[in-house]
Order: C-alpha cells, then sequence, then structure tokens
C-alpha cells in the first residue's frame, strides 16, 4: 500500500478543514444548515490554536508518514503546512493566540451579517 498517497490525501483534507473553520461562515450566507458543522469546526479551530491543543487529524498523517518509511515533520499541522510559508521560523504563542482570534473574528463577522439578515427578513 501507498502510505504517502494517503498521507497526503490526509493533508489535503486537514486544509480543507482549515479552510472550512475559517471561511466556511460564508457557505452559511448561503446555506444556513453549514452552520451545524461549521461552528463546531471554528470552535474546535480556535481551541487548537488558544490552548495549543494537538490536533487528531496530525499524528494520522504523520503514521501515515513514517509507514512509508520517510521521517514525519515536528510540530503541528498549521505549523508544517501553513506557517512554514507564510512566517517562517516565527511560530509562537502569541501567533497561536493571534490565530485563534483570527479564527473566531472572522466567524463573529460573518454570522453577525447573518443573523442581521435573518432579523431584517423577520421584520418584512
Amino acid at each position: 500500500m501507498n502510505y504517502r498517497i494517503l498521507a497526503d490525501l490526509v493533508v489535503i483534507l486537514h486544509f480543507l478543514f482549515v479552510i472550512f473553520a475559517l471561511f466556511g461562515a460564508i457557505l452559511a450566507l448561503k446555506w444556513k444548515q453549514a452552520m451545524w458543522l461549521q461552528i463546531p469546526a471554528a470552535l474546535w479551530a480556535a481551541a487548537v490554536e488558544y490552548a495549543n491543543l494537538p490536533c487528531p487529524i496530525t499524528p494520522l498523517e504523520k503514521w501515515l508518514i513514517r509507514k512509508e518509511g520517510l521521517k514525519a515533520y515536528q510540530g503541528s499541522f498549521v505549523e508544517h503546512h501553513m506557517l512554514s510559508i507564510l512566517y517562517p521560523g516565527q511560530f509562537d504563542n502569541s501567533t497561536r493566540i493571534i490565530l485563534g482570534t483570527a479564527v473566531l473574528l472572522l466567524n463573529v463577522v460573518i454570522y453577525g451579517k447573518i443573523l442581521r439578515r435573518s432579523r431584517k427578513n423577520d421584520l418584512e
């Protein structure tokens, strides 16, 4: 079995989860049912950053990489795949707080717009 392909698929799914946690509220502007998945995803993403929790997907990816006979990277998915591109060598606790806050603020703004739109429709 090609564990590297499976690891790459996990990375893609993990990346899509991060994008969904950040921007999935935009889907709720069109499909309100998306909120039931997106709000917990955003809260989980923020909690992972604020509390420096290990994401359960990262160990699976690292295990698949090791099963392929390769050396797994150190740190978290965000550190390795995302922040190493955006902020090479500058990942610390303040960065985690900024990321967690960004997730929450972005979602609060979008869901605020959804609530205003819903209330406006209720008044009409």
